[in-house]
């Protein structure tokens, strides 16, 4: 019985000196990691909490040059893109979907998140959720382009292959949350305008695309738009 409490205690002083020379070891990795944890994020309010601890290593970062923050392609991520010009639009004129290569169950996870925190009056039963390949979100078409640009942000942070698509008769366009930043959506239309929105801006009362041919934009499948799951909501 003594020899099993030794070989216990021998186990336990060894993981414990384990433990003390990875954080020595990487000391500076682990609090640089905890910093970015705490950084804002919309639809995680624990982080909202611990953003105080993010902005002061922003602060610290601006202010004396360390490399505290996660950088987006060598940047902070907040960057704006720039444009060319404006494309104005009706949103209220066209249709809205949400493509996600995911379950069902998942899409309707993130719908219960972003409903828990949108600014307009949206119920889950306002979305018509279509079980096909991939799953195709109808949202309804009192949803704002504010509202629809974020639901679109959202899906994307939590699936990489997601997309916001609008369609009308005048413009269809498809959308992303772009990864090299954080508050930009990038995306192509119809006829092949590349063009950036910025969540932060207001979208409410800036309810157009900002043109920039120079943007990276992946490509996608236009078929899921014109005779793909869209029109098997017709």
């Amino acid at each position: 019985m003594e020899i099993i409490i030794y070989l216990l205690v021998a186990v336990f002083i060894l993981l414990s000196i384990g433990l003390v020379y990875t954080l020595v070891k990487d000391f500076k990795e682990i609090v640089l990691g905890l910093v970015n944890m705490c950084k804002p994020q919309l639809f995680h309010p624990l982080t909202w909490l611990l953003s105080p601890i993010w902005f002061i290593g922003y602060a610290l970062e601006k202010t004396f040059g360390w490399d505290i923050i996660e950088k987006y392609d060598g940047s902070d991520g907040l960057e704006k893109y720039s444009h060319t010009e404006i494309l104005p639009f009706d949103f209220s004129m066209g249709d809205k979907y949400i493509i996600a290569k995911t379950s069902q169950k998942n899409v309707e996870l993130l719908l219960k998140d972003f409903l828990d925190f949108c600014d307009g009056k949206l119920n889950i039963e306002n979305f018509q959720i279509k079980n096909t390949d991939p799953i195709t979100v109808q949202c309804p078409n009192q949803i704002t382009f504010n509202d629809f640009s974020i639901l679109t942000q959202h899906f994307c942070n939590d699936i990489e292959d997601s997309w916001g698509v609008f369609k009308s008769g005048r413009l269809d366009y498809y959308s992303y949350s772009d990864k090299k930043t954080v508050h930009n959506i990038v995306g192509q239309t119809g006829d092949g305008q590349k063009f950036s929105i910025y969540t932060l801006d207001d979208l409410y009362k800036e309810q157009h695309l900002k043109i920039n041919d120079n943007l990276k934009v992946k490509k996608f499948d236009w078929n899921l738009i014109n005779n793909g799951p869209l029109l098997k909501f017709k």
